[in-house]
């Protein structure tokens, strides 16, 4: 069958690519799931000969790797930042830094054992459909519990994240009380996130990455201008007395960092997506930067006794509300990328168990194509896949492959996203001390989602096809996430009944209970 001018011809470099030439994971509804080695690659062979251009990648709904680097700015760029300078106070400046560097390096290696993952199970649609590959229902039952009860509670601190930052826009005399603050936030997000695709979400992302860019600006240069003249500092502040508050300020650094949850669903909509390695580098890199920096400049100016977010610490200025207007910003593009992971995920399971005969991967036999275009069987599967989503999205029925965001019906998905911004606003005006939220969430699920799972995954499923170092390293990771899991655990809960008993709730119209608990 000759291809059409939009598909891409396999390039060399492309099929040399050792993460692309694994055993791969075939589904469909005709033919059981079985391993399938790959053939004899010959030299010569081109791929991604006149590649689809930028244009092309938007107008097929699937994110170029500049579009996906944009969409993770967006996820993982957010509030954990303006917790740096407290992380500092209470790690001090070597520990702070070894633990700012450390995460990076990991951060950046969990990137592509995902791509790896993905890679090489090329018809998952979710996290869990790798883990069901790697390690039976058991690992897809795993997955599904840490996976997306994260995928759930992170829309809950996000959207707490923009109602706190809409009331400090305005004036500490009239900053109206949190649940009017978030009432304006689930009304917009309830808009804004009926745009299923994340392609045409990206001019969200960037505006969000550009304001809290400005925004962090802004914050510098109050730090740097009005600095506290009687502030200390330490080296090393992490002893057995400071054991709780240094776990839980690591715990903000790994929420800062943490975006694995969405990896999947983030390469579900690149054309690409072997090019996600370099997305995740890219976004790293520049997170270390701005958490170091801002992290040293905040604990320089105000030292031990900066608690919280740093932002509502400059006190009650016009460039404080500038800047709070401006994260306002970044938190929303930032909420609207988890709303849209967290409704894809819950529709895929929903569709899902209403059909418990069939195949549980409801994938299409074409999704290898996406990845790579191996043969003219492959790229037939792809068109009818694609012919068969756009009948069910005029039609208004279930399509017969669910592979991204933009293939549900939006009658669904006005439902299903309506249902988590309504209880993101409920839970949060309710519990709204934000920095212990985060230590909670990310001990009780960041640690196992971004090393724990993927580690484990990767030994089952590649351990045959990496070094004896690299699986050391991987065995290392285990029991080292589960001890700071439990670390942090008990730290959090610690901190959050401390909070409890001396905050109000969100529904008050007091102050006690909107403050960023340190």
């Amino acid at each position: 069958m000759p291809r059409s001018k939009n598909q891409s011809a396999p390039t060399e470099q492309g099929l040399n690519d050792p993460l692309i030439n694994a055993p791969r994971w075939k589904s469909s509804a005709a033919t059981p799931r079985s391993y399938e080695e790959p053939e004899e690659v010959p030299h010569g062979v081109i791929v991604f000969e006149n590649a689809p251009s930028f244009l092309d990648d938007f107008q097929q709904g699937r994110c170029h790797w500049l579009q996906t680097t944009s969409a993770l700015l967006a996820l993982q760029l957010g509030w954990g930042l303006w917790l740096f300078p407290a992380d500092y106070a209470r790690l001090g400046w070597y520990t702070g830094t070894a633990c700012l560097l450390l995460l990076a390096v990991l951060t950046t290696y969990s990137g592509m054992l995902y791509t790896r993952l993905y890679t090489f199970t090329p018809g998952a649609v979710l996290f869990g459909d790798i883990g069901e590959v790697a390690a039976g229902a058991v690992g897809r039952s795993i997955v599904y519990a840490i996976i997306y009860t994260l995928d759930a509670t992170r829309c809950v601190i996000l959207h707490l994240a923009a109602a706190q930052s809409l009331r400090h826009v305005f004036p500490a005399d009239s900053m109206p009380p949190l649940w009017q603050c978030g009432l304006v936030v689930l009304l917009l997000a309830a808009v804004l996130v009926q745009i299923r695709s994340l392609a045409e979400l990206s001019w969200v992302f960037m505006i969000g990455t550009g304001s809290q860019l400005i925004a962090i600006g802004i914050v510098v240069y109050e730090l740097v201008m009005n600095p506290d003249p009687a502030a200390t500092h330490t080296t090393q502040a992490v002893d057995l007395d400071s054991l709780v508050p240094a776990a839980v300020a690591f715990m903000n650094m790994i929420f800062a960092f943490g975006g694995q949850f969405a990896y999947v669903e983030v390469m579900s909509s690149m054309r690409k997506p072997q090019e996600f390695p370099r997305s995740v580098s890219i976004c790293t890199a520049v997170m270390t930067v701005l958490y170091g920096g801002l992290g040293a400049v905040g604990y320089w100016s105000r030292g031990d006794a900066i608690t919280g977010i740093v932002i509502f610490s400059l006190g009650d200025t016009p460039r404080s509300r500038v800047a709070s207007a401006l994260i306002l910003v970044q938190a929303t593009s930032q909420y609207l990328v988890n709303l849209n992971v967290w409704t894809h995920n819950l529709l895929v399971l929903l569709h899902r168990s209403g059909k418990p005969h069939a195949q549980s991967h409801d994938h299409a036999d074409g999704v290898d194509a996406t990845h790579f275009l191996a043969d003219d069987q492959a790229e037939a599967g792809a068109e009818a896949g694609s012919g068969r989503r756009r009948a069910a999205g005029a039609t208004g029925a279930a399509p017969d492959t669910i592979t991204c965001s933009g293939d549900h019906c939006w009658k669904r998905w006005l439902v299903a996203s309506l249902f988590v911004v309504a209880y993101s606003y409920g839970i949060s005006t309710t519990v709204p001390y934000f920095s212990t939220l985060v230590g909670l969430v990310t001990s009780a699920t960041y640690l196992i989602c971004a090393y724990v799972l993927p580690a484990w995954f990767t030994l089952r499923l590649l351990g045959s096809r990496i070094y004896l170092l690299e699986k050391v390293v991987l065995w290392s990771l285990i029991p080292f996430s589960f001890l700071l899991s439990g670390v942090g655990l008990y730290a959090s809960v610690m901190a959050l009944l401390q909070d409890v008993q001396g905050g109000e709730g969100g529904w008050s119209h007091g102050r006690a209970g909107f403050g960023v608990v340190g």
